[in-house]
């Protein structure tokens, strides 16, 4: 990587992590003093909906082949937009959301929930609408200092871990790294014990001897549990430990030098998110500095998903309890996010800082994607020559995609791939088929314009159909109570900004109906009912990026 004297170099690495078998990891080349926002700019999340329901088995059981279980999280962590969109939604959050590992001794980074806004395209503006999240703004911060070479650690939560004990065995929560650090200091003023008592220097030499044994003996005992797995495993470790603490020996081994990233780590930073130049295409992903010719722009670790069928969503049965094969009714919206071959049942489905914000240009791209050279650490090229069922069996990623410059890449130009002809094609019938809904109304544009005026029930009983709301009362014991029915509306007589206020029926305790009056609209918050949102609308577009034929392993083309 090279650059002029006015590049600014990058901040944000993926690179080894140093977590024993933890794979990938993400480092910060400079000091991050806590509350810091973290580079690389926000995230966004994919909702994916009723998995399970839709393939009629458990991803836990591996019913059917679902990586994405390892990287998906709770829709009430992402927003409550998102906990209302379907029954069961999780979010997938592709950059400080997947791209971390867990220190439960070393937590250093928070993410906050996210925004929702779809730059203004609806389904009465835009073809576009639908068509890619509107989840975003899921910012990171330095919870904690973190030093230049750090890597930087996110919060799992205990259950992940308790969940898949069967294969990552006893992982130390940060309760267990406490009884830990009591643990060696107990051990710590034993060995002293042991060496004020001796004087002769051979038997000085013996007894380190013996606590070196000892030591090894405690850490490799086969009676294992979380608080044992916390202590460190080297003894040369455990001295530093027994000196500085647990603390300190985990935050040294959990850094790499600032050359070791500039030399084996790949940029993360180059590009950052923002609205998209594009027509109807939402956000995209823009150079962060000037990129010469030639740069690997950005790098993604591949989710592979072996069958593409799994995205296929269904209606309900006449029992309503499982899904009707007969009537698929949609793709979910991640497959926008992956890419394919149309000879191929393979999708590939790319996360990192950025990367999927990149939009599509056939004509002018300025990028395009190349598989990583072989690297043990990153990419490895013998699984371009296995079959697709070799991967039903896989539950790491092992294949890398670049990004490479075509051209100089000026700062703050709009970074474009081709995401090919079939995929053009598909867009540009979309695009003719495309009518604009007049009758569409947006919750998330009646929560951002306090003046627009609310209909009432008697002005149309029927506008609101597709939405629903929550009436927020002025103490906190009243909480929040869903809007059943919008009775009057009148002018503000305390000329707020409000402009109106509104007499509501809201469902109380009990499922009884009450009657609120002289609601503001700031008291009032709108979400779209379950399987109403954009995304779920007939005719919403679905297609994979289409990876380039004469990149396209031979081995894969299954169909």
């Amino acid at each position: 990587m090279t650059y002029n004297n006015n590049t600014p170099k990058c901040t944000l690495y993926l690179a080894p992590s140093t977590i024993p078998n933890a794979g990938l990891g993400i480092f910060t080349s400079i000091a991050l003093p806590s509350g810091t926002p973290l580079p690389g700019g926000f995230d966004a999340a994919i909702p994916i909906s009723d998995m399970d329901f839709h393939n009629d088995g458990s991803h836990d059981a591996e019913d059917y082949h679902w990586m994405f279980s390892e990287y998906l999280w709770s829709s009430a962590s992402i927003g409550k937009v998102m906990e209302y969109e379907a029954e069961k939604t999780s979010g997938f959050s592709w950059g400080y959301g997947a791209l971390p590992n867990c220190h439960f001794w070393m937590i250093n980074v928070m993410e906050s929930s996210c925004d929702f806004d779809t730059v203004g395209l609806t389904p009465e503006n835009s073809p576009g609408a639908g068509a890619f999240t509107g989840h975003y703004n899921r910012l990171a911060h330095a919870y904690e200092d973190v030093k230049a070479g750090g890597e930087l650690f996110v919060s799992y939560g205990t259950n992940w871990f308790t969940t898949r004990e069967s294969y990552m065995g006893l992982v130390p929560g940060e309760d267990d790294f406490e009884v830990g650090e009591e643990f060696i200091e107990t051990v710590s003023e034993l060995f002293e014990s042991l060496v004020d008592s001796t004087t002769v220097k051979d038997d000085v030499h013996y007894m380190r001897q013996v606590r070196e044994d000892f030591w090894n003996m405690i850490v490799n005992s086969p009676y294992k549990s979380r608080p044992l797995a916390a202590l460190p495993k080297a003894y040369k470790t455990a001295v530093r430990a027994m000196d500085v603490g647990i603390m300190q020996t985990e935050e040294e081994l959990a850094t790499h030098s600032v050359e070791y990233l500039e030399e084996h780590g790949k940029c993360l930073d180059h590009i950052h998110p923002q609205n998209s130049t594009i027509p109807h295409a939402g956000r995209g992903a823009f150079a962060t500095r000037y990129l010469p010719k030639g740069t690997v722009v950005s790098s993604a670790p591949l989710i592979h998903i072996p069958d593409r069928d799994i995205l296929t969503m269904y209606d309900d049965s006449e029992d309503g309890e499982s899904r009707d094969l007969s009537k698929p009714i949609g793709q979910q919206l991640l497959l926008n996010y992956c890419w394919g071959n149309p000879k191929s049942s393979m999708l590939l489905c790319p996360y990192s800082h950025g990367t999927p914000f990149i939009n599509h240009d056939r004509q002018d791209p300025n990028v395009k994607i190349q598989w990583m050279e072989n690297d043990d650490r990153y990419h490895n090229s013998s699984w371009l020559d296995e079959p697709v069922s070799f991967f039903d069996s896989e539950w790491t990623t092992k294949l890398m995609f670049e990004y490479v410059a075509l051209r100089d890449i000026q700062e703050g130009e709009e970074v474009l791939v081709d995401y090919g002809k079939e995929w053009e094609e598909a867009w540009n019938e979309h695009v003719k088929a495309w009518n604009p809904d007049e009758s569409y109304v947006s919750p998330h544009e009646l929560n951002k314009d306090y003046d627009l005026p609310l209909k009432t029930h008697e002005e149309d009983a029927s506008v609101y159909t597709d939405i629903f709301g929550y009436h927020t009362g002025t103490d906190k014991k009243s909480g929040e109570r869903e809007i059943h029915r919008i009775r009057a509306r009148r002018p503000d007589p305390n000329n707020k900004n409000d402009g109106f206020v509104y007499d509501l029926e809201v469902i109380g305790s009990g499922n009884y109906v009450k009657r609120v009056k002289d609601v503001s609209r700031s008291q009032m918050h709108f979400y779209h009912k379950p399987y109403k949102a954009d995304i779920f609308r007939e005719g919403s577009f679905r297609h994979e990026m289409m990876i380039p034929d004469e990149m396209f392993p031979n081995a894969w083309r299954n169909l």
